[in-house]
């Protein structure tokens, strides 16, 4: 009746229980000297780390692009709740018309946030989709890892996500804002540490 299914329904509970737990986190941000505070920005990241940046980053005028999949509804809804605006698209489904939305978007002044190494990894490996965004709105990318000091990680997912337990510090660590290629992106996404 409502165009909502069992997925839009399981991510809004999620979302639903998971916006109180988030309030106990205690972040801390790293960010190099040269982060442009005001620049809309591309920002990449594992998918281990999704949980983590999902309370972070909420109303903050971030675009996301999720699956078409059941789990990629079950996701939308549950980002949706946190304020994140949906482009739906995979590099294996829908991807080209997804990328061209978020192009147009990015270019009007809002944020993106790129998972680089879904939807379905392997874990670690950088996609094309990010470097493609950066080179067609000429905007950097801003890579970023998360640091839960206490977690509980999903062994049996690929991506290995990590849910901070209550009350946990974590991490955020932002590496050099620039244009990369593949490579260099999945070198810097795996060097970046909380500095000492």
């Amino acid at each position: 009746m409502f165009g909502l299914t069992k997925q839009h329904l399981i991510g809004f509970l999620i979302a639903l229980i998971y916006w109180p737990y988030s309030l106990t986190f205690r972040y801390k941000l790293h960010v190099p000297s040269n982060y442009n505070v005001n620049e809309n920005k591309l920002f990449a990241f594992w998918h281990q780390d999704d949980l983590v940046y999902i309370p972070f980053f909420k109303y903050s005028r971030y675009i996301i692009m999720v699956s078409l999949s059941k789990d990629g509804r079950m996701l939308a809804a549950a980002l949706k709740f946190f304020g994140y605006e949906i482009i739906s698209g995979s590099s294996s489904r829908g991807g080209i018309s997804a990328l061209i939305q978020a192009i147009k978007k990015v270019r009007q002044g809002s944020n993106f946030a790129m998972a680089v190494d879904g939807p379905r990894g392997p874990i670690f490996k950088v996609k094309e989709g990010i470097i493609l965004m950066s080179q067609k709105t000429r905007k950097p990318i801003y890579p970023a890892r998360a640091f839960p000091h206490k977690f509980y990680t999903f062994n049996k997912a690929w991506n290995k996500p990590r849910l901070p337990y209550p009350f946990s510090k974590i991490d955020i660590v932002f590496g050099e804002p620039g244009f990369y290629d593949q490579a260099k992106l999945e070198e810097v996404l795996n060097s970046l540490k909380i500095p000492a």
